[in-house]
Formats: C-alpha cells, sequence, structure tokens
C-alpha cells in the first residue's frame, strides 16, 4: 500500500511539473477597406475584439498575406513615426492597422480582401505608453466651453492669419461652427490641406450641410484645396505646401489653414508661416500646443505635453531646421531654413517675397 502510494505520488508530481500550454488568445479578420491614409480597416467590431480577450495596451503579432509582425494595440498614434500599431477607434470602435505617419498597405503588401490574423503576443506589455499617451476627445459640442474651443479655431495673428477644424467636412460635427467662425473673422482665402475639390463637392451635396460661406469662397475660387498625406516627410508633402502657400500669396488675407481637425498638417502649415514671420521656437510650440488644451485640455507642465511636444511639433522643427531630432534649436534660423525648404520644393522667390509681405 505505502509503495502504491509512494508511485501515485511520483505520478502526480510528474504531472504538475508538466507545463500546460493555454489556448492562444487569437481572432482573424478580413480587409475591409484601406482607406485614404494607407491604414486596413477590418470586419472586426470592437466586441468582438476584446471578448476574444484582447485589450488596450496589449502587443500582438499580424499575420496577413506574406506580412507578420509585432504592433502594440493603442487607441491613438501613440508610436513612434514610422512605428506599426493596431488602432481601436476610440468614436466609432473601428479597427485598423495603421503606421504612424505611414502608409500601412504600401509597406505590408496587404490589401481589401484579405485576411488578417491577430495573436496576443504580450498582455499589458504597452499599457505603460497605452496610458501615459491616451488622448480621446468627444464630438459633441455641449462638452466644450465655446463654439472657438470645439472647432479649434484661432487667429494665428489677428485679421491676418486663422487655423480651425474643417469648416466643410462635417465628419466630427464641427463644420458649420468653424464656417461660421470664418466668416465672422472676414476669411477671404482658404489653404484645404485635406480634401481635394471633388470631396468638397460632395460635403456641399451632403443633406447635413451648413456651411454656406465656405461655399461661396470655393464658388469664388478662393479656396486651394489640395488632399495631402498626414505625414510631413512624405514625398507628396512638400509639393502640397508650396501649392498652398503659392496659392496664398496671390491672395488678399486673412487666410485661413485648415485640414480635418486643424491639428497635424494644418500644424506643419502654419509652423512654417511663422517661421516666416520670424517667431520663435517657443511661440511656435507654444501656438501648435493650443489645439492639445482645446481637444484633450492637456496644459504645460504635464508629462503628456512635454511628450506630444516632443513627438509633434519638435520634430518638424528639427525636420525643416536640418538637425536631427531632439537636437536644439536654440542656433537655428528658422526664417531662413523654411524659406530654404520652400524654395527647394519649388516656391518661386517672388511668390515667397509675395506672402513674406502679406502676412507681415
Amino acid at each position: 500500500m505505502k509503495r502504491f502510494l509512494c508511485t501515485v505520488l511520483a505520478f502526480l508530481l510528474i504531472l504538475c511539473a508538466v507545463p500546460v500550454t493555454a489556448e492562444a488568445v487569437a481572432i482573424s479578420g478580413k480587409v475591409v477597406r484601406i482607406n485614404e491614409y494607407g491604414h486596413a480597416k477590418l470586419d472586426i467590431t470592437e466586441a468582438d475584439f476584446t471578448g476574444a480577450g484582447f485589450a488596450l495596451g496589449d502587443i500582438v503579432t499580424v499575420t496577413g498575406g506574406s506580412y507578420t509582425g509585432d504592433m502594440p494595440v493603442f487607441n491613438g498614434y501613440y508610436t513612434d513615426r514610422g512605428g506599426f500599431l493596431l488602432r481601436i477607434d476610440p468614436n466609432d470602435g473601428d479597427i485598423c492597422l495603421c503606421i504612424n505617419y505611414g502608409n500601412f498597405s504600401e509597406a505590408t503588401g496587404i490589401v481589401a480582401g484579405d485576411e488578417v490574423t491577430i495573436t496576443l503576443k504580450e498582455k499589458g506589455g504597452a499599457l505603460e505608453t497605452q496610458a501615459l499617451n491616451e488622448l480621446v476627445y468627444s464630438d459633441e459640442r455641449a462638452d466644450f466651453a465655446s463654439d472657438v474651443v470645439f472647432a479649434n479655431f484661432r487667429p494665428v495673428v489677428e485679421g491676418k492669419l486663422y487655423r480651425s477644424a474643417s469648416p466643410i467636412d462635417n465628419k466630427a460635427n464641427r463644420a458649420p461652427y468653424a464656417d461660421s467662425l470664418i466668416r465672422q473673422a472676414g476669411v477671404q482665402a482658404v489653404m484645404n490641406m485635406a480634401d481635394t475639390p471633388e470631396d468638397i463637392a460632395a460635403y456641399i451635396a451632403a443633406e447635413d450641410f451648413a456651411s454656406p460661406y465656405y461655399r461661396d469662397l470655393v464658388e469664388a475660387g478662393k479656396v486651394c484645396a489640395r488632399k495631402m498625406p498626414t505625414d510631413f516627410a512624405a514625398e507628396s508633402f512638400a509639393p502640397g505646401i508650396v501649392a498652398g502657400f503659392s496659392f496664398l500669396a496671390e491672395q488678399e488675407p486673412p487666410y485661413l489653414v485648415h485640414c480635418l481637425e486643424g491639428k497635424d498638417r494644418t500644424g506643419f502649415a502654419i509652423m512654417m508661416l511663422e517661421a516666416l514671420m520670424g517667431w520663435s521656437p517657443a511661440q511656435i510650440v507654444d501656438d501648435y500646443m493650443k489645439t492639445y488644451d482645446n481637444y484633450y485640455g492637456i496644459l504645460p507642465g504635464t508629462a503628456k505635453y512635454d511628450l506630444i511636444v516632443a513627438k509633434n511639433i519638435q520634430e518638424m522643427l528639427c525636420y525643416v531646421a536640418g538637425v536631427e531630432a531632439g537636437a536644439s534649436l536654440a542656433e537655428a534660423d528658422l526664417k531662413a531654413a523654411a524659406e530654404a525648404y520652400l524654395v527647394n520644393n519649388g516656391m518661386s522667390g517672388e511668390a515667397l517675397k509675395q506672402l513674406e509681405a502679406k502676412l507681415d
């Protein structure tokens, strides 16, 4: 009996020593479309994704076509420039495979119709980054202090240059408010960095269209519509800046520069115009970051504020100045750097002088 009990005990110990492999957390779906930025939207719902065991801050392995790679799960673009991520849109729950400031489809070869499998690699492996970066804002006017804040509208130079969220694309419910504000400011010419003329025609034909002032500007030939990528280092970005600035040089201010949110593409263009006007890096950063106060309530002195400065506007400034990201700009001549950027990318010296004179 004693020998039998010892044998049973030994057998149980052996069983306990054998590792038990849990069933892998995985989900599969198809790419339903590639959006205008090259992100791959999946047919997987947020409920199914989280129900399968995934969460924000996880690191997953994505396999589709000939591509296999690891990436974090975020609800915003919290990777470094060029970093891959699976993004859960905080507004509508759409799940997309993305590259921050890049084109996921072009980089991976994944196209609409491809099947994709997502497998959990590390639970919570990027949770700290998600928590530090998390930025979610509302599309409801009642959640904001004023129309100005909601539309992310403000003068850069009163009576000459303004920036805002889109006054024509009502995707985020801000267009009517922005349209009213640019009318009150007397805007005479617009640089639209988010849309094509065909896009604008579609907005005007939409049932919820409520931007009559913008429509009047379009019909008067006062809007330069040039859909541009979000990546300021993309090959097509500089020609878009030059086209927009050359157009403004031929018009009379006040000018408006906008994209969809009036944040990153607009932020780069406004940074360039501010540099042409002789603004310091500190002044440019302050104006750029007002958007993050408007949308997210992020103020100076916080870790998120410093992180956004370093990852966004500081990188833009360094890019134009021709120095490494994070380098000091204390000795940089931003006006000369902005002028060189524009001329080297095709803007005529005459148009540049005209634009500078009108902003003076």
